[in-house]
C-alpha cells in the first residue's frame, strides 16, 4: 500500500477478520473451527465489509484534490474559482489565390477548407471582401473539431476547398496548424488548484476588500466598500452596537492596509456608518369580530422583525408600501402608514435604525 495515499478507516483484512471472529465466538460461546459453516459465513461477511471500506476510503479521497478525479475534482476546483479548461480548436492562416480579372469577391465566414488527407476541416472566422486589384488574401481559420488532432499540418497541406467560391482558384495554409488542445486533464487541473491561492495576493477588488474586512473582527455583520475618489478605499462596517467600536475600525484598518493585502496605490480608510433614525406609525382598521389587543400585538411583532431585518444590513431602504404589506394580516381590513412620511433612501454607508413602533387600531369594518 502506498504510504502517501490516506486511509480513513482501517481495512487490513486480518484485523477485521480477527475482530469479527472474536465477537462471533463471544456470542456463540464457543471457538469457531476453520471448516465450520460459521467460518465460511464469517469469511463472506469480512469480504463484503472490506469492499465497503475500500469504497468508503476511495470516496473520502475524492474530497482531497490530490487524489480526486472528475467530476468531483471539478467541484473542488469551483471552490477556488477555477473551471476545467475546455478543448481548444487548432488554427492557422490560409492563403486564397484568385484568378486574374476578378471583380469584388466575398469569402464568407464559415467557408470550409480541409487537409489533403481529409481528416481535418477548418473554417474561416470572418467575412473577407477581396477588391479587384488583389490576387491573394490571407485568412485565419479554425478547426471544426477541438482537440490536438488538428495540430501539426505543415504549410501547403491544407489545400482542399470544400465550399467552392467564384474566382478562387487555390488555397493553402502558409503556416503550421497549432493551438488545438484536448480537455484539461485531472493532473493539470490539480496543478492549477494548488496554485490558485496565489491569485489572491492582494485585495484590489471590492470582493477581496469585503473578505478581508469581514475577517478582521467577529462583531462585524456587514461591510460596505467604495472608492469616493481614485486611489482611496472607504470601508464602512456595521455591527450590532449602536456606535461602531473603535477597535473594530482599527482592526479593519490594520488588516486591509497590510502590505500583502492592499495594492500599493490604495489608501484605506475605515469609518463608522451613519445611523438614520426613523419611526414606524400605522393606523389599522380591522375586520369586525377581530380582537384589537391580539391583532395589535401580532402587527407590532411583524414590524419589529421588519425593522430588525433592515437594521442588519447597510444600504437597505425603508419603503412605505413594504411596511403596509407587512401589516396586512388575516384580520386586517386596511392600513395607513403615518410614519415615515416618505420612503427613506439609505446609502451604502448608512443603516436604518427604528426608534419606535406605534400601531393604532382606528376602527372595524365588515368588509
Amino acid at each position: 500500500m502506498d504510504n502517501n495515499i490516506p486511509t480513513f478507516i482501517e481495512r487490513d483484512p486480518e484485523v477485521i477478520q480477527a475482530e469479527c471472529k472474536a465477537k462471533l465466538e463471544e456470542l456463540l460461546g464457543r471457538e469457531i473451527q476453520p471448516a465450520q459453516v460459521e467460518q465460511l459465513i464469517l469469511n463472506f461477511v469480512v469480504y463484503r465489509e472490506l469492499l465497503l471500506l475500500n469504497r468508503f476510503n476511495a470516496g473520502m479521497r475524492q474530497m482531497l484534490y490530490q487524489f480526486s478525479t472528475a467530476p468531483i475534482l471539478d467541484y473542488i476546483a469551483a471552490l477556488v474559482a477555477i473551471e476545467r479548461l475546455p478543448a481548444a480548436r487548432a488554427g492557422c492562416t490560409v492563403r486564397f489565390t484568385l484568378v486574374d480579372g476578378h471583380g469584388t469577391v466575398l469569402i464568407p465566414e464559415g467557408t470550409r477548407v480541409s487537409s489533403i488527407d481529409g481528416a481535418a476541416i477548418f473554417r474561416t472566422i470572418a467575412d473577407i471582401v477581396v477588391n479587384p486589384a488583389i490576387q491573394t488574401v490571407d485568412v485565419a481559420v479554425l478547426a471544426d473539431i477541438a482537440g490536438k488532432g488538428s495540430n501539426g499540418y505543415a504549410p501547403g497541406t491544407i489545400s482542399k476547398i470544400l465550399d467552392p467560391l467564384a474566382f478562387v482558384s487555390l488555397v493553402e495554409n502558409i503556416d503550421t496548424t497549432g493551438g488545438g488542445s484536448d480537455v484539461e486533464t485531472d493532473e493539470q487541473l490539480r496543478g492549477r488548484i494548488k496554485l490558485a491561492p496565489s491569485q489572491y495576493s492582494s485585495a484590489g477588488s471590492r470582493a477581496s476588500y469585503l473578505f478581508y474586512a469581514k475577517s478582521a473582527n467577529a462583531l462585524i455583520t456587514d461591510v460596505s466598500v467604495s472608492s469616493p475618489i481614485p486611489g482611496t478605499v472607504l470601508i464602512v462596517p456595521l455591527t450590532e452596537s449602536e456606535v461602531t467600536p473603535a477597535q473594530v475600525l482599527d482592526d479593519i484598518y490594520n488588516v486591509c492596509s497590510a502590505e500583502n493585502v492592499r495594492p500599493l496605490t490604495d489608501t484605506v480608510i475605515a469609518a463608522a456608518p451613519t445611523r438614520k433614525d426613523y419611526e414606524i406609525k400605522v393606523d389599522v382598521v380591522l375586520y369586525e369580530g377581530a380582537d384589537a389587543t391580539t391583532e395589535r400585538a401580532a402587527i407590532t411583532g411583524v414590524l419589529e422583525e421588519y425593522a430588525q431585518e433592515k437594521r442588519g444590513k447597510l444600504g437597505l431602504d425603508i419603503i412605505r408600501s413594504h411596511i403596509a404589506q407587512k401589516c396586512r394580516l388575516a384580520n386586517v381590513y386596511d392600513v395607513t402608514v403615518i410614519s415615515p412620511a416618505e420612503n427613506l433612501i439609505i446609502t451604502d454607508e448608512q443603516f436604518p435604525n427604528c426608534t419606535a413602533i406605534n400601531v393604532t387600531i382606528t376602527g372595524f369594518n365588515r368588509g
